[in-house]
């Protein structure tokens, strides 16, 4: 535990991190995976009333389910055609677990992904930009 004047941080009291915030993470960290096209948002009651009222923090492909030890995380994915679904899927698993974690301190016991469609996408892009790693 982090020390200040002698309190550790427990007695200064408790840290919480919003579900919002595992989302925003989540969906910065997949924008920036090759193969992403974006996540799917919910056409819905709730998306359609954000877009009258003119919210922009309307659902963004995550649902996130936390619990007193551990954060799950559902991803709802929109793929670039042209791209391996495992290996993609493997690196977006990967990078939400490895920053969520680093960044909260929460330990994430899950990355669900489903793909929800696929996207012509740059017809230059290659495999080689994803890790070159078999998959069974």
């Amino acid at each position: 535990m982090i020390e200040q004047n002698g309190a550790s941080a427990r007695e200064l009291g408790e840290i919480g991190v919003s579900n919002e915030v595992f989302e925003a993470i989540s969906v910065t960290c997949i924008n920036k995976i090759a193969g992403v096209a974006g996540l799917e948002i919910p056409d819905g009651l709730v998306d359609s009333l954000s877009k009258v009222w003119g919210r922009s923090d309307a659902p963004k492909g995550v649902k996130v389910t936390t619990s007193e030890n551990d954060v799950t995380l559902d991803l709802t994915v929109i793929m670039e055609e042209g791209y391996s679904i495992p290996q993609v899927t493997s690196v977006i698993q990967q990078e939400v677990k490895s920053i969520i974690e680093d960044m909260t301190g929460h330990s994430v016991k899950a990355v669900n992904i489903l793909i929800a469609d696929m996207q012509p996408g740059d017809p230059e892009a290659q495999l080689s930009s994803l890790p070159s790693e078999e998959v069974e």
